[in-house]
């Protein structure tokens, strides 16, 4: 038999007992209902003390230790302590949890701002707070479209659709880019990614600028050279050796 039903059952043979040495008594003394409501009295107040001991210690938990009392008393201690400390690993655990996830994304290079179902900002790590001149006291519970109000990103995130990110350029008076891409996850909460994409834009920037330039530079003298092979091309006096390799410079200019 458990000890918990073991306690019951001591618990109820003490009531039983009770009752029994309550009618006793009241029996000897000529006044049987007397008796069994005088140990019934006392029975219900043994009770109480220990609600009340348990009730303190419930109250005092924090610095005080649990009654020693045995019986069924005993056992809903036991209960609760086991509970307590059960209780306290899983805070603890959970607020381990919590410092390693923010020291993890501390040392992201990249920003990470965690969006309730209404938009509204819950959370934000040290560069997104740096890329979005993010607030830690005053942001927390506003609306990312009221703190970033570039036309692309509302547009993006009223669309719906983030299988892409969205490239902007801050009005901050800088020559900086970001790229934001949106995660759902859970009941309708998002994760917006934040990425410095300025260096790729201005390297793209330097390309588009080189092959345009080469266009442009290069223009010119394949023109030149395209219209002296086309004079030779046509000259009767041309040997015939060379028609061959003036019709393919023409082909590859």
């Amino acid at each position: 038999m458990q000890p918990a039903t073991q306690a019951w059952w001591f618990a109820a043979g003490r009531l039983l007992g009770t009752v029994v040495l309550g009618t006793g008594i009241g029996w000897l003394f000529g006044n049987t209902w007397l008796g069994l409501a005088l140990a019934l009295i006392l029975h219900l107040a043994w009770v109480l003390v220990h609600l009340f001991r348990l009730e303190w210690w419930l109250r005092h938990r924090s610095y005080a230790d649990p009654p020693d009392v045995g019986g069924v008393w005993g056992e809903i201690i036991a209960q609760i302590v086991r509970l307590h400390r059960r209780k306290r690993f899983h805070k603890q655990r959970f607020v381990q949890l919590m410092r390693q996830l923010q020291r993890s994304t501390a040392a992201l290079p990249d920003g990470v701002v965690i969006l309730n179902a209404q938009r509204e900002i819950v959370w934000f790590n040290r560069m997104a707070a740096r890329l979005l001149n993010l607030r830690r006291t005053g942001d927390l519970g506003m609306r990312i479209e009221n703190l970033l109000r570039e036309p692309e990103f509302v547009r993006y995130l009223a669309g719906g659709e983030y299988s892409n990110p969205v490239v902007i350029r801050p009005s901050t008076g800088d020559d900086n880019y970001l790229s934001l891409q949106v995660a759902p996850y859970g009941d309708g909460q998002l994760l917006l990614l934040v990425r410095d994409v300025s260096r790729q834009m201005r390297l793209e920037a330097v390309r588009r600028d080189f092959v345009a330039n080469a266009s442009h530079e290069l223009r010119s003298p394949l023109t030149v050279i395209s219209g002296y092979l086309e004079t030779l091309a046509q000259d009767p006096g041309v040997e015939a050796d060379l028609q061959g390799p003036i019709a393919e410079m023409r082909r590859q200019a």
